[in-house]
């Protein structure tokens, strides 16, 4: 089942799925739209990975920033806070998401935030198991999006399943929290970095349009926060799961 791509006529807005079965010219404006949103999307995200990288990299790389970090606790929660509130604010409000040069502002007010948690994360772990993970995570994205560009499969058809599997994936992290077990931490940082790989799938095939679903150019704010968050997550379950082989607490 697909969905259309209707113009909407009171903003002039369209909505954000796309029916491939629509009328072939309107199609094909949105596909060559979609096609330098894409583009854009790959410069976003290249900015935003490269700020993260270089925050992370500032953290465990300076113990007077590490220091900092572990004496202040508040800028962990701030930075957490604010990440979370941004995130229901361009979930929420359209035009905080799609007016220019708007939703630039807080798209990367989001990302300065999501660089100081990972990097006060990183800071925790040894730093050769943070290059690795780093490595890993470069790896598989770069191999899961090139799949996705190449895979007859659709993975957009699976959201339900995934949204689901994602669920019971964040209930399993509550529950390690309280249950301390070594197989279950593996277990849980297992299936936590595969979720999040189907979905670097998931939000590129959005992303290019190449499944039943794709999202309209002009949420490419929320389509690079989707993948973002995919990387992001993928890193930090690597990390957890290379620190519970090595057998580190």
């Amino acid at each position: 089942m697909s969905y259309a791509y209707v113009p909407d006529e009171e903003n002039g807005l369209g909505s954000a799925l796309f029916d491939k079965s629509g009328p072939s010219i309107e199609f094909a404006e949105q596909e060559v739209r979609l096609g330098l949103c894409a583009r854009f999307l790959v410069r976003l995200l290249t900015v935003q990975l490269a700020i993260t990288a270089g925050v992370t990299a500032l953290f465990i790389g300076s113990p007077s920033v590490k220091a900092y970090v572990y004496s202040n606790q508040w800028t962990f929660w701030a930075a957490f806070g604010t990440s979370l509130g941004l995130v229901l604010l361009l979930s929420c409000w359209e035009q905080a998401r799609r007016q220019h040069p708007l939703n630039l502002v807080f798209l990367f007010a989001f990302t300065a935030c999501e660089a100081v948690l990972v990097g006060t994360i990183s800071s925790m772990y040894n730093t050769d198991i943070v290059l690795i993970a780093a490595l890993l995570t470069v790896g598989m994205t770069l191999c899961l999006s090139l799949y996705a560009l190449q895979t007859k499969r659709d993975f957009t058809a699976a959201g339900g399943i995934m949204f689901s599997l994602l669920f019971a994936l964040i209930g399993a992290g509550i529950l390690s929290m309280f249950i301390r077990n070594r197989v279950l931490d593996i277990v849980v940082s297992g299936v936590g970095a595969a979720l999040f790989g189907c979905y670097i799938v998931f939000d590129v095939q959005m992303m290019v349009g190449s499944g039943s679903y794709a999202i309209s150019p002009d949420e490419y704010v929320l389509a690079a926060i989707n993948i973002y968050l995919d990387i992001v997550n993928l890193f930090l379950y690597l990390l957890r799961l290379l620190q519970e082989i090595q057998g580190n607490n």
